[in-house]
């Protein structure tokens, strides 16, 4: 009897569960939080925004119902188009709308119920949407609809939006699963293991900044549903599942064999070997695209091949294991999108796996088309993730280097002439690329070629060298070390072009000419307008610019002054971590000489010293307006 009247007591709380949800319903006099002053200039204020989701499965039946209830206030008629329609949807992948209101609450307090009849569905996809009519500016637009829909293993909830919200509510229960959520730190938790609430108040309008972790900063939760019998995603068991013996798709064990066999590696260094395996995979294999058809390869060996990313991937691990070269699966995330969990692979986020060799202390990977063994890719520098060691079955934590500014360099050198009229410019300019712009722009010119037309390929190099707002015409271009193998020994990647300038370098003023030298560094971006910083500023990796301009001073004129040339801006504090802008100038013979450096060696500079770092950054869009003087000699 104990054991039947507590499978009673069970189902009923299970039952409480969905009819609850089902059953939702609004106050018919809501009463809203008061909006702060700060907030009463803004164009709409979200009052509440509440989410509910409750998941259910059993042997024989499976679901889930989600709830959305969201209320406005809408503070400028210039706003309303912008949030008076709503689909009832959640996921795309909905099975039946259990509940659909709208209504319009005035300033006086008056109640619009929006009809029923207003509820528009589609006919392709069912989905059921309305449009709020009559609204005025002072209005609050309020919503609810419940949804039943196949349940999801996993997703994402972004509370943050371009206007202020002043009250966020994330509810979720449970039968027969786990529910798992990853909050913000914004976000408070009440409840119990069976009904959980998450609210957070008073979230801030999105703050778009450049070379912030935007998305990694978003106010938002994700959650992940699993049976509790298996945690598969435990990094303690999905690391080693996910290195376990290789499933190729589209060719054979053998086939990887006599692959290896033919790479002829023999008594070279570790070093070696992994250099012949990654250039060789790298330029003869690439993946299927989206919607591409793949085909059963016979010959590992035959040039160019397609495969997937994981069967790729495994032929890596499955060449290391031949070999016996030891190596650990490592697990990172970008920095700019979140972290890696140190429990389990949080399914919503993307995630970059690669091999560690711990010999050499480089890393190979497979993912990443452009990046050659050594560095991992560059938005994971600096940040932490996981690792797996098949030879010990241990998982451990790993800290991603930071590559050098030295590592990355953009160095170019300008000569510059003038026809006797000063009316064209002949500019011979050569640009070089190292480290993660040389591997980043080979691979990009490579994809070009093969996939585009000439004339893409013209605008990405004038792009690159001049950019768009120089007025030149090429005339010739040519590319060296363009082959993949230079990534490895960090050889310069150089474009080589001849241009003409038709009177978009000089100036007159009066019987002096302005020549615009600064263009030669070719357009740089500035902060003129952001005068504010929220967020730090983190860079994709340190970068070193040297740029050189020789100027053959035209006939007839002597130079009168190149002070605007010369700028000299950097960063207090920490000499290895500061970033600074230098430009020289002197005059040999018939030359005017121009040198920049300029320098990144930090990925992150802290928001309290943004205004040092805006200078920096100023500097060099300050150089590109700059110009010498000429005036005629007596």
């Amino acid at each position: 009897m104990k054991k039947i009247t507590l499978i009673f007591v069970l189902l009923f709380f299970f039952q409480s569960f969905s009819q609850e949800i089902k059953s939702y319903t609004w106050d018919e006099k809501p009463i809203f939080n008061e909006i702060p002053a700060e907030h009463k200039d803004q164009p709409a204020v979200v009052l509440f925004d509440k989410r509910w989701i409750h998941t259910r499965v059993g042997a024989y039946a499976y679901a889930t119902f989600g709830m959305n209830h969201f209320a406005i206030k809408i503070n400028k008629a210039g706003e309303i188009n912008k949030y008076n329609k709503i689909k009832a949807q959640d996921n795309g992948y909905i099975r039946d709308v259990r509940d659909f209101h709208a209504r319009i609450i005035k300033p006086n307090g008056e109640i619009k119920i929006i009809p029923q009849d207003k509820i528009i569905e589609t006919e392709i996809d069912k989905v059921k949407s309305i449009v709020f009519e009559g609204v005025e500016a002072g209005d609050i637009l309020e919503y609810y609809f419940i949804i039943k829909e196949n349940p999801s293993a996993y997703g994402v909830e972004v509370f943050q939006k371009d206007i202020p919200v002043l009250f966020a509510e994330f509810t979720h229960t449970q039968d027969g699963v786990k529910f798992e959520t990853y909050a913000s730190s914004e976000f408070k938790k009440t409840g119990s293991s069976s009904k959980t609430i998450l609210t957070a108040t008073n979230i801030p309008v999105i703050k778009e900044e450049s070379n912030a972790r935007n998305i990694k900063n978003l106010v938002k939760l994700i959650y992940m549903v699993s049976t509790p019998s298996m945690d598969i995603y435990n990094w303690n068991y999905f690391l080693p599942q996910y290195v376990s013996k290789p499933s190729f798709q589209y060719f054979k064990k053998a086939q990887a064999r006599e692959f290896i066999e033919k790479l002829n590696i023999g008594s070279e260094s570790t070093e070696e070997k992994l250099i012949k395996i990654d250039e060789y995979i790298k330029t003869n294999f690439d993946f299927i695209s989206r919607g591409e058809t793949a085909q059963k390869i016979t010959n590992l060996n035959n040039g160019k091949q397609k495969l997937t990313g994981g069967d790729i991937f495994d032929l890596y691990g499955f060449t290391l294991k031949e070999l016996k070269i030891p190596y650990k699966v490592a697990v990172g995330m970008s920095r700019f999108n979140g972290e890696v969990d140190t429990e389990k692979f949080v399914v919503p986020l993307s995630h970059e796996f690669m091999y560690y060799i711990p010999e050499t202390k480089k890393f190979l990977s497979p993912y990443e088309k452009y990046l050659s063994y050594g560095y991992p890719s560059y938005e994971l520098q600096g940040s932490e993730g996981r690792t797996y060691y098949p030879a010990l079955k241990e998982n451990y934590v790993v800290s991603f280097p930071i590559a050098p500014a030295e590592f990355t360099v953009n160095e170019s050198q300008s000569t510059v002439s003038f026809s006797d009229d000063l009316t064209m410019a002949t500019i011979e300019k050569t640009l070089s690329y190292t480290g993660y712009d040389g591997q980043l722009n080979r691979n990009w010119v490579k994809y070009i070629k093969e996939n585009e037309d000439e004339k893409k390929l013209e605008e990405y190099i004038k792009e690159r060298i001049f950019g768009d707002d120089f007025d030149i015409k090429m005339t010739n271009y040519s590319f060296e070390n363009q082959e993949f193998k230079y990534n490895y020994t960090n050889t310069p990647y150089n474009v080589k072009v001849k241009a003409e300038a038709s009177e978009s370098l000089t100036e007159n003023a009066g019987n002096l000419v302005l020549v615009n030298l600064g263009k030669m560094i070719g357009k740089q971006a500035n902060l003129y307008q952001e005068t504010e910083r929220k967020w730090d500023v983190d860079l994709k990796y340190a970068k070193t610019f040297k740029h050189k301009i020789i100027f053959n001073i035209p006939n007839g004129y002597q130079v009168e002054s190149f002070k605007d040339l010369e700028i000299d801006k950097k960063t207090g504090g920490d000499e290895t971590k500061n970033c600074s802008f230098k430009s020289t100038v002197k005059v040999e013979g018939n030359q005017l000489v121009v040198e920049v450096f300029e320098i990144y060696k930090s990925i992150n500079y802290p928001k309290e010293i943004y205004q040092e770092y805006r200078n920096v950054i100023n500097a060099s869009s300050d150089f590109t307006k700059a110009s010498v003087v000429l005036r005629p000699k007596k």
